[in-house]
């Protein structure tokens, strides 16, 4: 008998550590490939440029500094003779047969300035990039490395937005256009050139073409994190009425959800909210030092606040500054309560519809009963100080 359950628990032992047993392959692991000449990597940095900076060609499909390079072919990588690494062999492949497209298309960009530009192309961002160094945390950063950080900020906000409200990446047909330019009259030529509009400071195409063009003053941009919270809100503005349909809120509206949003992710990243729109207009203004929720709150409980009727009639322009915290808190509530439902919303409104009817259709409440919800969710959720 001892032996019989011996053999019986040998077997089950056995079976329950057996690979696969659920009918699935196990997953195969990459090859790993040992090559002292590569470091194991499978490919070897080109020469014709800095080695520590070839890292970071490996998330743009094309990046000015090495586009041109003959040795490369704008990979900033070769394949190491000495080994084959499956990995990498697609990989730089492909990115090889795109250059020239792409190539082809960033050149317009050259043209219409009349000289070369620092730019990168991501799968989502077209970034023109002319700053030349910028301190970011405790080390001053050059431009190249510079360009890559704030294209892949922009990557992770185009993932981050489509995570969060549940948003598909072909509803954008285009890439966005992002320019920061670090003269004021590069930005005056530049945002006539690619925006279609005159501006000193900052501004953006809306729409159907996604377009932000920035001064980076440093007496508006103090640091990094204010510059990079600008081009956050600005971007996910772009974000917003590019996606199918396309349509800016700001203007039909529903400025309410056009800012709101903007400030969301804001908050979300920093914990304060210190950048407005219309334009230029109150960039250097900040409403009770940025930190919202417990303002909120307090209009909430005191009963000093315009009524969301109100608010969620005005265009982006006839926001006031504590309009601008309810749009906020607004979107927060409704984030937090159905994110995708809220992406259903902002659909219908670009379609321009009746922000009542919108919002009797997706959540099946009148203005009112959503005002009431969103209240009583703010007493429960927003701190006091």
């Amino acid at each position: 008998m001892i032996r019989i359950e011996f053999l019986l628990a040998v077997f089950l032992c056995w079976f329950s550590a057996a690979p696969g047993q659920d009918g699935a392959k196990p997953e195969q692991e990459a090859p790993l490939v040992r090559c002292g000449p590569c470091k194991n990597e499978g490919r070897v940095p080109c020469a014709a440029h800095p080695k520590h900076e070839m890292h970071l060609e490996d998330d743009v499909e094309l990046c000015s500094v090495v586009a041109d390079c003959t040795t490369c072919t704008g990979t900033g990588w070769l394949d190491c003779a000495a080994c084959e690494n499956p990995r990498w062999t697609d990989v730089l492949e492909l990115k090889r047969s795109r250059q020239k497209s792409l190539q082809t298309f960033a050149a317009r960009f050259d043209a219409e300035m009349k000289r070369p530009l620092r730019k990168v192309v991501t799968p989502h961002v077209m970034l023109v990039w002319e700053v030349d160094e910028l301190k970011v945390d405790k080390r001053t950063i050059k431009h190249h490395e510079l360009m890559h950080l704030y294209a892949a900020r922009l990557e992770k906000l185009f993932a981050d937005y489509t995570s969060v409200l549940k948003v598909g990446p072909r509803e954008f047909k285009e890439r966005m256009e992002v320019f920061v330019w670090a003269t004021q009259r590069d930005q005056e030529d530049g945002s006539t050139r690619f925006a279609g509009q005159h501006s000193v400071a900052g501004v953006k195409l809306l729409g159907n073409k996604a377009v932000f063009s920035l001064y980076f003053n440093r007496a508006t941009f103090r640091d990094d994190d204010a510059l990079h919270r600008g081009i956050v809100h600005n971007v996910t503005h772009l974000l917003l009425s590019h996606q199918e349909p396309s349509q800016w809120l700001g203007n039909v509206k529903s400025g309410w959800l056009d800012e709101g949003l903007a400030h969301w992710f804001e908050e979300r990243y920093w914990g304060l909210c210190d950048n407005y729109c219309y334009e230029e207009q109150n960039t250097l203004v900040s409403f009770k030092g940025g930190k919202w929720k417990p303002i909120v709150r307090k209009m909430v409980e005191t009963g000093d606040l315009p009524s969301m009727a109100e608010v969620m009639q005005q265009n982006t322009d006839g926001l006031s500054l504590p309009m601008h915290a309810l749009a906020f808190s607004y979107v927060d509530f409704l984030i937090a309560t159905d994110a995708p439902k809220l992406n259903e919303l902002a659909r219908q409104l670009r379609r321009r519809a009746e922000t009542r009817d919108a919002l009797q259709r997706v959540y099946k409440l009148s203005v009112l009963e959503l005002e009431q919800q969103w209240k009583a969710w703010v007493v429960a959720n927003y701190p006091l100080r």
